[in-house]
């Protein structure tokens, strides 16, 4: 078995934007497309996954199993690209995530566990990374790609482990992240930003994503007067009461600010990474907040998804 090829060929334009695909990884099979009526079993090493279940299915087509399901890792047609590390590692995996999907289905395997990925962090973030992704067809052909874009977590932030609950939570929101994702508009955008905030190892990278995701979810003028403006949206989607609303967006105000501060270069002497990363999981968490709010209502969505003007109208009515 031959490994994928390592040189890149660039076309006339690249793909669209996403995290569904990518230049950097490598394959231990070629591409070649299977036939449409053709069910593609992915697999994906859930390291890091803290739950006491056995098996849960989160979406129509993906489950959540236990370790000892799968051992494709093992067989002789891979034993060539994986390190021993790297099988010990999908040994040691107490759970895996498994899709079962046409071949031709418009939302790919690699963003079918990206999505996952996120939606498992709106909800609870741990220290959940998936550093393989393993496909059969019909047990007839097997690949292996490393992932090479792993969400990061941050210490004050993250959560040992993951309750039922969370999952449920999780299986609530997949279909609807799923369904903005595919149908590729300005939801989409700020999913992206989102993803790209999530798998940053540097915090001014990861705060900028993040905020940028959270501008792309909120704006809907061009005028002056834009954090105010931001903030009052994000306090009117996500504030519980009518008394809340100020101080909720004066805490997004204070936190746009070391946005603000990154961008215009004026946190080059923030030197304390401490701050820094409190900094980014309270951004981060206004963002989990804002998706959690959006995800589970399809006015949110709707709204949120058109122009300028049907948002503004949605922030009006709110």
């Amino acid at each position: 078995m031959k490994r994928g090829r390592n040189s890149h060929t660039y076309p006339d334009q690249l793909p669209d934007h996403n995290f569904s695909r990518g230049i950097r990884g490598k394959y231990a099979a070629g591409d070649r497309e299977p036939a449409a009526a053709v069910n593609i079993h992915t697999w994906a090493p859930l390291v890091g996954f803290r739950w006491s279940g056995l098996e849960r299915r989160v979406a129509e087509d993906t489950w959540i199993r236990q370790g000892s399901t799968y051992r494709g890792y093992e067989h002789k047609e891979l034993a060539d690209f994986l390190a021993k590390e790297e099988k010990d590692v999908c040994r040691g995996t107490r759970h895996w995530l498994h899709l079962i999907r046409p071949a031709q289905q418009a939302l790919s395997s690699r963003a079918a566990i990206n999505t996952f990925l996120l939606a498992l962090w709106i909800v609870r973030p741990t220290r959940t990374q998936v550093p393989f992704r393993f496909e059969e067809v019909e047990s007839s052909r097997r690949t292996v790609a490393r992932v090479l874009d792993r969400f990061q977590w941050i210490e004050s932030q993250t959560a040992e482990d993951v309750e039922d609950q969370d999952l449920l939570e999780v299986s609530h929101i997949l279909p609807p992240l799923r369904d903005s994702y595919l149908a590729g508009r300005r939801l989409k955008n700020g999913l992206v930003l989102t993803f790209r905030g999530c798998v940053s190892v540097d915090w001014q990278s990861a705060f900028i994503c993040h905020a940028a995701a959270a501008e792309s979810l909120l704006t809907y003028k061009r005028a002056p007067g834009v954090t105010e403006r931001l903030a009052i949206a994000y306090a009117k989607l996500v504030a519980g009461s009518p008394a809340s609303v100020e101080p909720t967006a004066a805490q997004f105000k204070h936190l746009y600010s070391v946005r603000s501060d990154i961008v215009h270069g004026r946190a080059h002497d923030r030197s304390d990474p401490v701050r820094n990363l409190n900094d980014l999981a309270a951004f981060s968490d206004v963002v989990r907040r804002l998706w959690k709010v959006i995800l589970n209502s399809e006015e949110y969505r709707t709204a949120l998804d058109q122009s300028d003007e049907e948002r503004e109208s949605l922030f009006l009515r709110l």
